[in-house]
This record gives C-alpha cells, structure tokens and sequence, in this order.
C-alpha cells in the first residue's frame, strides 16, 4: 500500500513512480489480490475506472497517476500472467 502519513494529512504515493497525489482527480485506484482466509492472492488486481478517496485507503488498494503507470506496474509487477477484473 503506498500511503504517507504525516500529523496533519494522509496523502497518496503512486505505487509504479512514487508522485504524490495532489488535488488531481484523475488517479486511477486498483486492489491487489482477494482476501481469503487471511492470505492475499498476489495474482489478481481489480482496476476501478475513477478514483474513491475511501476506498483508497483500503489496505490492498494500489495507486496510480496515469494510465501509463498503471500499465508499467501492470507490466512490471505481473508480466503476462496477469487476470485485470
């Protein structure tokens, strides 16, 4: 989960770049896995199509600035075996 907290605010890192999310309502937000009995499937990732400041903080979310990283990631992080729900 990339979240940064300081004392005043919670703010969001993108997980491919590590940019800080601003005001910019054009992140895009993701969840890894399912959990199951306490063990998260590393092989799935469900994309929403907006983004949702609550759900954001979830534990699994994933947080991206662009489609671009949101594709790196994708690409990096689950090559050609990955199942995008």
């Amino acid at each position: 989960m990339t979240i940064l907290s300081t004392d005043r605010t919670t703010g969001f890192l993108c997980s491919f770049c590590g940019k800080r999310k601003g005001d910019a309502e054009d992140w895009l937000l993701g969840f890894e896995g399912r959990k199951e009995k306490s063990v998260v499937m590393k092989y799935a990732i469900s994309l929403l199509g907006k983004w949702d400041e609550r759900r954001a903080c979830e534990p699994n979310a994933v947080h991206f600035c662009s489609t671009t990283c949101q594709t790196n990631y994708l690409s990096k992080n689950y090559g050609d075996d990955t199942w995008a729900a």
